[in-house]
């Protein structure tokens, strides 16, 4: 059996295993998930900024295409949603479709 006056430095030393284990199953994940969830998110903002700023281009454009009357600025913009909504319904169907 082991020398008693050891006992202190075995404890010391299986506490501070015990702190790397936990730091290591249990804070530096909740950082690499923080870092994924970070950039997820960014990427989200930026894409949907990317479709807003495409939708008014293609508003613009379309209303600028087309005759200058009321009738053809709401056909403009009914083409733009539907365009839009059309991409939106692609992109659900390719999520769920992974997911």
């Amino acid at each position: 059996m082991k020398d008693p006056r050891e006992l202190p430095h075995q404890v010391a030393e299986l506490i501070e295993l015990a702190k790397k284990y936990l730091r290591q199953e249990t804070i530096d994940p909740v950082r690499r998930l923080g870092r994924s969830v970070a950039i997820a998110g960014s990427v989200a903002a930026l894409v949907s900024l990317g479709a807003v700023l495409a939708s008014v281009a293609l508003h613009r454009f379309l209303l600028e295409s087309l005759p200058e009357t009321s009738w053809w600025a709401v056909a403009a913009a009914g083409i733009t949603s539907a365009v839009f909504l059309g991409a939106a319904l692609v992109v659900g169907r390719a999520a769920r479709a992974r997911g």
